[in-house]
This record gives structure tokens, C-alpha cells and sequence, in this order.
């Protein structure tokens, strides 16, 4: 049987898990009567009943500078959460990703006799393999969203499930691509050290583009983390006169594009399971891709190719990334119906092997079964 009023412990330190944790908390109620839920997390789990403990907008930081800014709130966050894994003892403990901070409470918990539920690993079979040792010994079950994870879990002795990729229960089903009127979409990335560096290659190629075949119109989905006025400058600083929208990013704008220049990362997943014809853009400064590539060790770039096994999406990597040639390849796609049809039909695969929506839902079964 399920305890009387099972307690559940859950941090989530992003944006996007805090989506995910919001979805998971709904499920996790609908799953488990009575259930509590306490943790860190962002304003959606907020509203999803998360009893929070410390807000995860004052955690989400990126690069050395910011970390040593907030590090008061990193230290107040961790000590706020031993201290309710100590005096509580809730029934178990789920960090959702976000592994620097995480990590460590899970140990913690492990020490206290709480079992730990990870969802959504940290992508340790791209970089820091060593990692995944540490996970085995703090971790008892865990909820992985990339098909080819749980083999690799599952080769260190941990016990591995994949529940399919929680995207699949948000996104809208694919729609129709207008070749008509067709509109390029550029998705350089949710932060400003990759904007300096891959937007610049996009608008430049947008340009060609344009110049080629002046009919299209492009369009450059704001992300939330983004402020727009410095967004508009920095395109303004280039000068190209395009047709180009600025608009708040959204899954139905991407809807709206005929083909889309995507920098790595979720993007190129959330493209390929709206099945928009897309490449690969990314460039980094010199110094830190050569440390990238000694640290990295990964076939592909892009997330879609990882899925598909294969390089299904072309990608424009460092110095490979000409806007001639990108552009190049833009045109001869949206002239050939046929290809259009055979990226889809791939793309359409990768989504099945994403799995099925109904994720959330999985993921709290498991944790039903662990507060047992």
C-alpha cells in the first residue's frame, strides 16, 4: 500500500524543469491521494501545489561569473533543502536534471534512507562520463527521456527506465509546411554568449537568402530568458534589410516556418517533432572549442541526429558554418517537394522513437511504486 499521506521531495533548478516539474507534480496527484509535494522550483510548479522551499529563478545561472554572483543563493537553497531532508524525511526525493546541484542532495538523501527517483538524467554519456559511477551509488531508479540512455544506465548496474521525452506531452501535433509563401524561421539559442556568436551566421545567410529569392520572409523567436530591446539592437547593428519579425517565442510560430536554421540543443528536438526541414548552426569562440572537443566526446552536435542513430540534419559546425553554403542549401531543399517529403518522413520516425505522451504520468507511477 501507498503511505496514508506520502511526502515527495522534488528540485528542479531550470526553466524547463520547471515545465516538466510542473507536470510531473499534476500527475503525481492525480497518482497519489493525499500526497505532498515540497521542494525548489520555478513559478509553474509554484502553481502546480509545490510547497517551495526556495524560488528556482534565483538559481538558474550560466557561466563562472554568475555562479560566484549568486552564491549565497545556491548555499541558502542547499542548506534549506538538507535541512527538510533531515527533519522531514519525506518518502522520496526526485531532482529533475540540473546535476551540480542536485548530485549532492540526492547523496544526502541516499544517506538518510530516502530513496531518489532522477528524472531527466544529465547527459553524462556526452561529457564527464565519470559522473555516471557517482550516480550509481546515490541513485535508485532512474527516469530517462532519450531512447538509447536506459541501455547506457543499464551497462553501470543502474536501474533504468525510459518513460519517453517529456515534450511529447506539451507540443502540438505537426501541421502542413506552406511552400507557398514560405518563412524561414532562426533559432540562435536562449542565452547571449551563443547569440554574439550564431546569429551573426544567420542573418548573414537569411541575407543571401533573401537576395536569391526575395519572396521569403524570416522570423526570430524571442526566448523568455531574452530581452527583446537587446535583441533588437544587436540585429540592428547588422544592418541587413530583411523581412524579419522578432516575435515571442512559441510552438505555433515555429508552425509557421517553412525551414528553420536551429542552434544545438532542445531545439533541434522540438523542430524534428513538429517535423520543420531544419539545419544544425553552431560556433563557439576558437578557445572554447578546442576545450569543447577534448571534453566532448560526441558524434553529432545536434540532439536529433544523437535519436536517429545517424546524421539525418546537416550540421554547420565552426568553421564549416558559411552562410553561402547553408544558404545553398536552403534553396535546393525548398525547391524539392520531394526531399521536404523525405525529411518529414524521418523526422516523423524520430518522433516515434521519442516515445508517447502520457510521460508525466509514467514518471509518477514510478514514484508510486518507490513511496510503497
Amino acid at each position: 500500500m501507498v503511505n496514508s499521506n506520502p511526502s515527495i521531495f522534488i528540485v528542479a533548478g531550470e526553466a524547463s524543469g520547471d515545465m516538466h516539474g510542473a507536470n510531473l507534480i499534476k500527475a503525481l496527484k492525480a497518482a497519489i491521494p493525499g500526497v505532498k509535494v515540497a521542494g525548489i522550483g520555478g513559478p509553474k510548479m509554484r502553481e502546480a501545489g509545490l510547497e517551495c522551499l526556495y524560488a528556482a529563478e534565483k538559481l538558474a545561472v550560466v557561466g563562472l561569473t554568475e555562479v560566484i554572483t549568486h552564491l549565497k543563493d545556491i548555499w541558502l537553497a542547499r542548506q534549506r533543502a538538507r535541512r527538510f531532508l533531515s527533519t522531514q524525511r519525506p518518502d522520496l526525493f526526485i531532482p529533475i536534471d540540473y546535476p551540480d546541484f542536485n548530485f549532492g542532495l540526492a547523496a544526502f538523501a541516499k544517506k538518510l534512507g530516502i530513496p531518489v527517483l532522477y528524472y531527466i538524467s544529465p547527459q553524462v554519456w556526452a561529457w564527464r562520463r565519470n559522473r555516471v559511477k557517482k550516480i550509481a551509488k546515490i541513485v535508485d531508479k532512474m527516469a530517462v527521456i532519450l531512447p538509447f540512455e536506459e541501455e547506457f544506465y543499464r551497462r553501470y548496474g543502474i536501474n533504468a527506465t525510459f518513460v519517453g521525452h517529456p515534450l511529447l506531452d506539451i507540443m502540438p501535433p505537426p501541421t502542413p509546411i506552406n511552400l507557398v509563401n514560405p518563412t524561414i524561421g532562426l533559432l540562435p539559442g536562449s542565452r547571449r554568449s551563443e547569440i554574439k556568436h550564431i546569429l551573426p551566421l544567420m542573418l548573414e545567410t537569411a541575407s543571401i537568402l533573401h537576395k536569391k529569392r526575395p519572396v521569403l520572409k524570416f522570423v526570430l523567436p524571442v526566448a523568455p530568458t531574452l530581452d527583446l530591446g537587446w535583441l533588437k539592437q544587436f540585429v540592428h547593428c547588422y544592418s541587413y534589410r530583411l523581412p524579419l519579425s522578432l516575435e515571442k517565442a512559441s510552438y505555433e510560430l515555429i508552425q509557421r516556418c517553412s525551414f528553420l536554421l536551429v542552434a544545438s540543443g532542445t531545439a533541434t528536438l522540438e523542430t524534428a517533432i513538429l517535423e520543420r526541414p531544419f539545419v544544425v548552426i553552431y560556433r563557439l569562440s576558437t578557445l572554447s572549442y578546442l576545450l569543447g572537443r577534448m571534453l566532448v566526446k560526441v558524434p553529432y552536435i545536434g540532439l536529433v541526429n544523437w535519436v536517429a542513430g545517424e546524421k539525418i540534419i546537416p550540421e554547420f559546425i565552426q568553421e564549416k558554418a558559411k552562410p553561402a553554403l547553408i544558404a545553398q542549401y536552403v534553396l535546393e531543399t525548398l525547391a524539392n517537394q520531394e526531399k521536404i517529403k523525405q525529411i518529414k518522413d524521418r523526422l516523423k520516425r524520430i518522433r516515434q522513437c521519442l516515445g508517447s505522451p502520457g510521460v508525466a504520468q509514467r514518471v509518477a507511477q514510478l514514484a508510486r511504486e518507490l513511496v510503497k
